[in-house]
């Protein structure tokens, strides 16, 4: 008896660590938990339900599944298979000081853009944003206009020099 109690303890502990390691969106736990608020407008009837998808037990389920199985798919790719949003950490995060003290943080996206924050000496902050285009890379504002792009640099710039 102690040695199955043992193992089930040692067992459990081993979940929760294997659980901690990536965070998701939880979407399959998030689409019970909507079902669960759209059946009835009234407080007292979502209760009731949300007793029942316990008991039942859905809602252990579905945390389960995304706690193991979708949120670890997510963090592998990308992106949630249940809802197909993306993650919700960051792909890779890049830090350093320049000689003059300006402090720049490039910071890759799921969506394969670069969030790019530069803070000055003085104070002074700008951020913009690099996506891949077509005709190579775009640099958009934080409204998402288009600060430059490569398209738009005259190629004898780039001549003699690769």
């Amino acid at each position: 008896m102690k040695s199955r109690l043992s193992i089930l303890i040692i067992s459990l502990l081993l979940l929760l660590t294997m659980g901690t390691g990536c965070i998701g969106n939880f979407g399959l736990s998030g689409k019970v938990r909507k079902f669960n608020l759209d059946v009835s407008q009234d407080r007292w009837g979502r209760e009731i339900v949300f007793v029942v998808l316990y008991v039942v037990p859905v809602y252990p389920f579905a945390g389960f599944l995304d706690m193991i199985v979708f949120n670890s798919i997510e963090f592998w790719t990308g992106t949630n298979p249940i809802d197909g949003s993306a993650s919700v950490t960051p792909v890779a995060m890049n830090e350093w000081t320049t000689e003059d003290g300006t402090k720049v943080t490039m910071r890759g996206l799921p969506d394969k853009s670069i969030d790019v924050n530069v803070v000055r000496p003085d104070g002074e902050a700008s951020f913009f944003n690099l996506t891949r285009t077509d005709e190579g890379v775009t640099a958009r504002d934080e409204a998402g206009n288009v600060i430059i792009s490569a398209a738009d640099l005259p190629m004898d710039l780039l001549e003699g020099r690769f």
